[in-house]
Order: C-alpha cells, then sequence, then structure tokens
C-alpha cells in the first residue's frame, strides 16, 4: 500500500465511533433494497433491456476474461443511485443553488458469482473520505461523481480500493416516484411532526428546499410527490410536544441517507405486497424506472439475460450485504467518514474474487478471561494456523465458557470461525460489530471459575489489591440493542 493509502486508511479511536456504528447498521438496508432492485433488473426481457440508455465506459471498466461466459461470469457491477436536480420544473424549490449536478448518494458494488451462484454487495457511504483519481486531491467519494461522472468514481474505486469495476448502473433516485405511481403509495411512520426547512440559509430568509410538510404524526401513506420529496429533504426537521421545531439529522448528510434506506425498504416490501413476483406486475415495475436507469455499453442485452436466467430462483436471504466500515472525523470545517483498513480488507477481498468461505476474508479478535490465557493464546494460535487474520489477543473478565461474537451481517463469517475451532462456540450477535469482524472470547472452566470465586469469598479484600492490568476490552461490544439503534435513526416499522 502506498504512503498516500495509508494517509487515507487512519485510525481513530473507536470510542467516538458511536454515529458511525448507528449508520453502519442503517446503511445495509440500502444494499438489501439495491439487492431487490437488481433483481427486478436481471429480470429484463430481452426487449426491455435493449431500450436501456447506454454509457460508453471501455476505457475504464475492467474487461472479464474472454472465457467468461453465461453460468461462468464472475463480475463485480457498480450500482449509482443518484438524486438530480437535471430535469426538474424551474421553479422546484429543489434547485435553489444546484445547477443541474448529480449527487451520488447511494454507492454500492455487487459481486456478482453465476459459478457459485451467489451475490455479495458493498454499500460506500458518500463522505468517504479518499484520494480522487486524476485530481491528486483527497475529497468525499460522492466528489469524484460530481466532478467527473461515473468514469472517475470508477477509476477511483479501482486505484483507491484496488477493487475492479467491470460494469456500470446508474439509477435516477426520482425513478422511484414512478414506481410509487405503480404501487400507489408507500406507508411511512411519523413519531412527531416533521418537516423540510432551513431555517439558516446563506442568504435570504428560511424556506423549504422540498416543500415536504407532515403535520399529523402516526402511519402515513405517502402518494408519488409527498414521497419524493420526504426522500429529498435535506434540512428535516421535528417538531417538539412544546411546539418547537427542532433539526434533527445527524452529520454527515446520513439522516437523509438513513430516511432514503428507509423508504426503499417500505416501497419495495410494498410492491412485492402488491405482485412484483407477478409477471405482469414487474414489469410495469421495470417500465417505470426504464427512464432513470443507465448501464454501460458492454452490459449487453444477453448478458442481463442470461444472469438473471442464472439467478431466477435466487432468494433474498441469500444475499450477503456488507457496508464499509467507517469511523468519524473532519477536514477542516467539513465531517467526513474514515476508512478503517483492518476492518475493511477482509471484505474487500471477496470483492477482489476471494471465496466468501476464505478465512482471510474474516477479522478475529481473540478476547481471553485472566484465567484462561493459556486457552486464549491456543486459540489464537489455531485460528491463526487455519488462515484466519488474527486482530491481537487481549484479556478481561468475561467469565467461562466459548463465545463468538459477530455483528448484523457477520453470522456467516462466525459459522466459519466456529467449524474451525471444532463448532464449540456459542454464536452471539453483537449490533456494535460491522462487517466479517469477529469476536472470539475464551473463558475460563466453570469449575475454575467457581473455584477462584470460593476462594475470593474466603479471603478478605484488603487495600493493596493490584487492580486488574488491562481494560475489560470486552466492554467495547456493549450497546443497545439493534431495535433501539433503530429506533435513533429511523423511522419506526409501526406500519401495517
Amino acid at each position: 500500500m502506498t504512503e498516500r493509502k495509508r494517509r487515507f486508511w487512519r485510525r481513530r479511536d473507536r470510542g467516538r465511533r458511536t454515529w458511525a456504528q448507528r449508520f453502519v447498521l442503517a446503511a445495509n438496508v440500502i444494499a438489501i433494497a439495491g439487492a431487490l432492485g437488481l433483481a427486478w433488473m436481471l429480470n429484463f426481457t430481452y426487449e426491455q433491456a435493449a431500450s436501456v440508455e447506454r454509457i460508453q465506459l471501455g476505457a475504464n471498466l475492467t474487461p472479464l476474461e474472454e472465457s467468461d461466459d453465461s453460468g461462468g461470469r464472475v463480475f463485480n457491477l457498480l450500482i449509482v443511485g443518484y438524486d438530480s436536480s437535471a430535469g426538474l420544473d424551474p421553479d422546484d424549490p429543489i434547485q435553489v443553488g444546484r445547477n443541474g449536478e448529480r449527487f451520488s448518494d447511494v454507492i454500492i458494488i455487487a459481486h456478482i458469482d453465476e459459478v457459485e451462484e451467489t451475490a455479495t454487495l458493498l454499500s460506500v457511504p458518500r463522505d468517504l473520505w479518499l484520494p480522487i483519481s486524476g485530481l491528486d486531491r483527497e475529497q468525499k467519494i460522492n466528489y469524484a461523481f460530481g466532478v467527473g461522472g461515473p468514469a472517475v468514481l470508477i477509476d477511483t474505486i479501482e486505484d483507491e480500493l484496488d477493487i475492479p469495476i467491470h460494469h456500470y448502473v446508474s439509477v435516477d433516485f426520482a425513478g422511484f416516484q414512478g414506481i410509487v405511481e405503480v404501487v400507489g403509495s408507500v406507508d411511512v411512520y411519523f413519531d412527531q411532526p416533521a418537516r423540510d426547512w432551513n431555517a439558516s440559509p446563506p442568504s435570504g430568509p428560511a424556506f423549504s428546499q422540498t416543500g415536504f410538510e407532515m403535520l399529523e404524526p402516526g402511519c402515513q401513506a405517502l402518494d408519488p410527490p409527498t414521497a419524493l420529496a420526504y426522500v429529498r429533504s435535506r434540512y428535516y426537521q421535528v417538531q417538539l410536544p412544546d411546539g418547537t421545531w427542532v433539526d434533527s439529522d445527524p452529520p454527515s448528510d446520513l439522516g437523509r441517507m438513513i430516511r432514503q434506506q428507509d423508504f426503499v425498504r417500505r416501497l419495495l416490501a410494498e410492491a412485492i405486497d402488491s405482485g412484483a413476483r407477478n409477471p405482469f406486475v414487474l414489469a410495469d415495475l421495470v417500465d417505470a424506472g426504464l427512464e432513470n436507469v443507465t448501464i454501460d455499453q458492454e452490459l449487453t442485452p444477453q448478458v442481463l439475460v442470461d444472469v438473471g436466467r442464472t439467478f431466477r430462483n435466487f432468494e433474498p436471504g441469500q444475499l450477503q450485504t456488507y457496508t464499509f466500515p467507517v469511523e468519524f472525523g473532519w477536514e477542516g470545517t467539513a465531517s467526513v467518514l474514515y476508512g478503517i483498513d483492518e476492518e475493511a480488507d477482509p471484505i474487500l477481498r471477496i470483492f477482489r474474487s476471494q471465496s466468501p468461505t476464505d478465512p482471510r476474508t474474516v477479522l478475529v479478535s481473540v478476547v481471553g478471561d485472566q484465567r484462561a490465557e493459556t486457552e486464549a493464546a491456543a486459540t489464537a494460535e489455531q485460528l491463526n494456523a487455519a488462515g484466519f487474520d488474527i486482530d491481537g489477543a487481549s484479556f478481561a473478565d468475561v467469565g467461562a465458557g466459548l463465545v463468538i461474537r459477530h455483528g448484523v451481517n457477520g453470522r456467516q463469517a462466525a459459522e466459519l470461525v466456529n467449524v474451525a475451532l471444532g463448532g464449540a462456540g456459542q454464536l452471539e450477535e453483537i449490533d456494535t460489530l460491522s462487517g466479517r469482524h469477529v469476536i472470539v472470547v475464551v473463558g475460563g472452566s466453570a469449575e475454575a471459575a467457581a473455584a477462584e470465586d470460593a476462594e475470593s469469598d474466603s479471603t478478605p479484600a484488603t487495600a493493596s489489591t493490584a487492580p486488574p492490568a488491562t481494560a475489560p476490552v470486552a466492554a467495547e461490544t456493549t450497546s443497545t440493542s439493534v431495535a433501539q439503534e433503530s429506533e435513533t435513526v429511523a423511522p419506526a416499522l409501526r406500519c401495517g
């Protein structure tokens, strides 16, 4: 890795990652939504696929091997969801301060493996800070799309993340309005009255940029125009019980992204309930988005149809989804997100065509009980010999037993670790863990713990009792539940 890349992969104190961890949980929703959207796209007929708008990116894309054909393709597809003001009414409030720019709000890399019939998604946050290819400067990754379109974004991903991009798809977020029209409306729950209101614009009086206003809390059916205003809101406020309106979004535009993710999840659920698995309804949904979809010239209709056939029996539950591990930081006065290299590398290896069953795609931390230093060291050595990347070992008062902790998207990785340990571990989901980072907790035996506790009870405490040599690192995994986290970053799913 070059020195320039090392500057990008900055370490920050993990104790400051509260909002980043919440973001990681929420951002996976858009990956799932992207997968379902991709599934719809792959159900194009040949005629529909041939009618999609195309862009020439051959000079920027990594070519597939000539031997790759139907049933044997393994490739990465870059999916960009952008919010464009182009084509809107000139008097639309969203036009204020904009000149037809396109902002890449959603960046997803889909790893499609026809041989294994697997699909893996990586959601990349738009505020990820890294060097922009061809500009000799560092910026947020969505800046690459803004200044150079898909070509610069592709080059940046390939150069800085070392992920080859073979094909490209983009969709204007406004296209979701057409899909809402097909399903009729989308139910969204509001805990409080909400509105879009820029209370402190650089010049002029306060105003609403999208016109969104929902004064009645509860479950509300959003029609197409209201839905579009809702997901576009950049100055989201809620009303407190005393009538005061306050800004409610976290920094780095995460609030808007989270609302979009939540809305897309609801939209897709509504579409399925409306019969998206019915070919006639599916055709209407696909047609509704055709005007807003662009694909690269090399992604031929035949490739789309072939891949669609390969995945015709693919279930959404089989999808592996990840979000790029990040933590907050600042560049001048701008809030940005820095990648966490040791957590990102195992995930990135999958998109560099290593199998998800390869131990090198898992990062393992070993935490040993104070009574089980020997056992913890042996466990770390056993996992290292099996090919896992060991992120060191530490010790804390963790009790007895063998526990394998994983994040909301890390169960597959945890199962690989458990197999290497002979299946003796108990899997436990911890929402603060991201990606394929797994913590193996090695406790002392129950008999040893009981004997030590009995000895401790019979020995009077003295002022000279020494404190533990190390802090209990197991506390790093302590946090609110997934449900509690979701309540803080997205509207609760209370409709229906």
